[in-house]
């Protein structure tokens, strides 16, 4: 058998586009219960280039309402993020259990898209995609030969999300950075903990999470500006991890700008309100009370037993309860020494004071409220039987989010795609896969 050149390789392709991603079909001529029950992005198909946790993410997200994810991973090796977190302790999984939530919902192809074949089947694929999500060094594309203007060749009015380190242009464009150096570069980490102690990165990757969620926003915002202004040209989003943490400092960079004053770590007494923060009950464990506003410090002075505080000039205004707050954090502590947890979070509760216990995971997933939102389900899954994954995020009363599938297997859907919709030829996949440009 000859060697499969990427002109050669075109005659194996006989686009096939079902309705099911057709994407100028955007209404339905069903039922209005079933447009109801029909998933907000059926019709939309996605193209994600993306390793770890961002771009998957954000992929994700768009899968969960239901997106056609195809998540194109390098042949044997695959997505790195496969091999990320816990195991099963059977040690029959050859993915953690991370990799059934983030690679839920998406149709696993193994393509090598460095090589002109891979390119070349790419870019059938992309003539049918909504929108391409990568998070790669900037660059890393292009010498691959998957330019902007290649893409858009395939498809004009392609939206193209890229999440990296730094963005896509000035003088760090080149910086390798993950979610902990984003952390540590936005300001978060220089701002999180006690004042006294080293700087503390969060204890969860949330640049990456967050650079998710604006990647998707973005996506779904240049879509639908696109179809509402019947733009057909196409649009770049361009997301630095960093970046994703800009918005959440509060006003922090105005008070540097105007006032020329650095904010330094204050730890659980936040500079810019008082009194609340995490308390010890009676019986050693930790809440968190929130005593924000006039009216809620009120209520809550009143049930520690100072009923008198709130009207003191002292304690007056926010700014001055911020001053005076080791006097209002005595008051709270002295009061909670001598109660259990149960009976300090029923009387704040009582009082309409916003109070909680700082929860571990394990009181999180059983307590009833997060049972009653059936915050996590139950999926089913290849190795395990069935996994535990969190449910899709916002709820929607129509056109809700589901989850369909947990993470597939490297490749799982190499038949489904290339040859049930590219009309790839027995012959033509054999020889890729030989030649390791299509995973086994």
């Amino acid at each position: 058998m000859s060697s499969l050149t990427a002109q050669h390789y075109y005659r194996y392709l006989i686009p096939k586009v079902s309705n099911e991603i057709t994407l100028s079909a955007m209404t339905f001529t069903t039922s209005q219960n079933d447009i109801a029950l029909t998933p907000a992005l059926k019709g939309v198909r996605v193209i994600e280039l993306g390793t770890f946790i961002s771009a998957p993410f954000a992929a994700m997200l768009l899968a969960d309402f239901g997106a056609d994810v195809i998540k194109i991973e390098l042949p044997e090796v695959g997505d790195p993020m496969r091999t990320l977190g816990a195991f099963p302790s059977d040690g029959k999984s050859d993915s953690g259990y991370w990799w059934s939530t983030i690679g839920r919902n998406k149709r696993s192809v193994a393509l090598d898209v460095r090589t002109p074949e891979g390119r070349a089947i790419l870019g059938q694929l992309l003539k049918t995609t909504e929108i391409l999500i990568e998070n790669f060094r900037p660059g890393t594309l292009d010498r691959w030969g998957i330019t902007s203007a290649w893409m858009k060749e395939q498809r004009p009015d392609i939206t193209i999300v890229r999440i990296s380190g730094y963005g896509q242009d000035g003088p760090w464009r080149d910086t390798p950075g993950f979610d902990r150096n984003a952390q540590a570069f936005s300001g978060l980490v220089y701002v999180t903990g006690e004042k006294d102690t080293a700087p503390q990165q969060a204890g969860l990757p949330v640049c990456d999470f967050t650079a998710g969620l604006w990647a998707a926003f973005g996506a779904v915002t240049a879509m639908l500006g696109k179809h509402l202004h019947k733009d057909n040209v196409g649009n770049e989003v361009d997301l630095a991890l960093y970046e994703t943490m800009i918005p959440f400092l509060k006003d922090i960079p105005m008070k540097y700008r105007h006032e020329g004053k650095v904010t330094e770590r204050t730890g659980n007494t936040p500079d810019y309100v008082s009194p609340g923060g995490a308390y010890l009950t009676g019986d050693n464990e930790w809440i968190f009370v929130s005593g924000t506003g006039d009216r809620v410090f009120g209520r809550l002075m009143t049930v520690v037993g100072h009923p008198e505080m709130p009207e003191q000039a002292m304690f007056k205004l926010n700014k001055d309860r911020v001053t005076h707050r080791p006097l209002l954090d005595a008051a709270i502590n002295k009061w909670l020494k001598t109660r259990t947890t149960e009976e300090a979070l029923a009387a704040f509760q009582a009082a309409d004071v916003p109070a909680v216990k700082i929860q571990s995971i394990d009181d999180l997933m059983n307590h009833p409220q997060v049972v009653s939102r059936g915050n996590f389900v139950n999926v089913p899954d290849h190795d395990r039987g069935v996994v535990c994954l969190t449910s899709p995020v916002p709820r929607l009363s129509r056109r809700p989010g589901t989850i369909r599938w947990a993470g597939q297997h490297l490749g799982e859907s190499n038949v489904d795609v290339l040859q049930g919709e590219l009309n790839l030829s027995d012959q033509a996949l054999a020889e890729l896969r030989e030649r390791r440009i299509v995973g086994r």
